[in-house]
């Protein structure tokens, strides 16, 4: 068992160290220094300098406070709604190919008409993040609550449990995995868009610094921001999963992990 841990950890680090390697060697010897493909030890110098730039944070504080804000309101508007349209069998089948057809529409397809509306910036990035994250938790929840097991819950009222305690031990902990795979699929959406509308629209925040850094020719800089927003997301996954395992803590298939 300690060893399978182990080889869990040390392939990714061994598989990233070696894409590491094959960057510096492809950017210095293979490539022409005039490519615009700098060499990862010059890419990694450019992230310390510039962890030093107070705009740096600035963008980052507005990256992630434009995340948690939406992810809030995602979860206040996917959540009950959610719940509403996968316990009824009629509101499901009625709206269900409505919002599979509204999910399919890009949400950035109406960042001309938004620009309009809210102008550039925290709102803009804002309401991005929101249109673009709510549908996968939205259609989630709905799936998980309308595929919980009718004979369990058929069972459940046969033993006398009123509805309200069908739903709270039958049906909300039997679609809990539809719900923790959507909150991770929704929160993952919606760091990118959080990251992208700065980046194509400007305003503030690490994509706003990366076009800066592009637009000036800085390519050192632009990739070292580019990786930064790497690492931000691999934190954002791993707060994700953490709370996707405490939520499915009694699930057969985080029981088989520990």
């Amino acid at each position: 068992m300690i060893q399978t841990r182990y080889q869990r950890y040390l392939d990714p680090i061994l598989a990233t160290a070696a894409f590491l390697l094959l960057w510096e060697v492809v950017a210095r010897f293979v490539l022409s220094s005039g490519s615009g493909f700098p060499p990862v030890s010059a890419v990694i110098g450019q992230l310390f300098l510039d962890l030093a730039n107070p705009r740096l944070w600035q963008g980052l504080w507005m990256t992630l406070l434009a995340w948690g804000v939406g992810m809030a309101l995602v979860l206040l508007i996917a959540l009950p709604l959610g719940l509403l349209l996968g316990v009824s069998d009629l509101l499901y089948r009625v709206t269900g190919l409505t919002i599979e057809f509204i999910r399919t529409i890009p949400s950035i397809a109406a960042l001309p008409i938004l620009i309009f509306v809210y102008g550039v910036g925290f709102r803009l990035t804002l309401v991005l993040v929101v249109l673009s994250a709510v549908w996968p938790l939205l259609i989630q929840v709905m799936h998980g609550v309308h595929n919980v097991d009718p004979v369990t819950r058929d069972t459940a009222r046969v033993y006398g449990l009123s509805r309200i305690q069908v739903f709270n031990r039958v049906i909300l902990p039997g679609s809990m995995p539809y719900i923790a795979t959507g909150l991770r699929l929704s929160g993952t959406i919606a760091l990118i868009f959080a990251v992208a509308t700065s980046l194509i629209a400007g305003g503030e925040g690490l994509g706003a610094l990366i076009g800066s850094a592009a637009n000036g020719g800085q390519s050192a800089l632009m990739y070292a921001r580019i990786f930064l927003s790497g690492v931000l997301g691999l934190l954002v996954t791993l707060l994700l999963v953490s709370i996707e395992k405490r939520m499915l803590h009694w699930h057969p298939s985080q029981l088989e992990e520990k």
